[in-house]
């Protein structure tokens, strides 16, 4: 991701504070990303004393990988246009906690857990219900999710529906 003001990372981070100091799981917030912002971000995490809780792990290019091996991807925006990083991980079958931003309730359709932007508490809370769901539950939701993206998002699709396009 991008440390910048869209992205609104301060408003993960504070949703992360916040289930930290509510519930007792021992869970970890991996950030890949960088950008303009990471000294107000690093100055942030150790503000809310998250230092052993979150890490930073700059730039990637085994993101999907990373997505495969998590639990859960949030999303924290104030807007976007098509979510990409949001196809992508549920094409990784990760699941997805995100903010109303842009395209992505349209792209999520009745998978994950989507809260309203800058509502940090909203976050908070979509990140314990998703944690406590059963483990057949995560991952029902997640096939579902895989399926939306190549019903709607894949190579073939697309295809299809540009071939629809023209012979219109």
């Amino acid at each position: 991701g991008r440390f910048n003001d869209q992205k609104d990372y301060p408003n993960l981070i504070n949703a992360f504070a916040i289930f930290r100091k509510s519930h007792d799981y021992n869970v970890k917030l991996s950030l890949v990303g960088h950008g303009e912002l990471q000294p107000q971000i690093e100055a942030l995490i150790k503000e809310l004393e998250l230092d052993e809780d979150i890490t930073l792990l700059g730039r990637r290019s085994d993101v999907p990988k990373l997505m495969n091996e998590a639990d859960i991807f949030i999303l924290s925006s104030k807007f976007e246009g098509l979510p990409t990083v949001v196809i992508e991980a549920m094409a990784c079958e990760c699941y997805v906690v995100a903010t109303d931003s842009g395209g992505v309730a349209e792209v999520m359709g009745d998978t994950g857990k989507l809260v309203p932007i800058k509502n940090s508490l909203a976050l908070a809370n979509a990140m314990k219900e998703a944690l406590e769901l059963t483990v057949v539950d995560r991952i029902q939701n997640n096939k579902k999710a895989r399926a939306r993206v190549e019903r709607l998002f894949s190579f073939e699709s697309s295809v299809q529906k540009w071939l629809a396009l023209y012979e219109a």
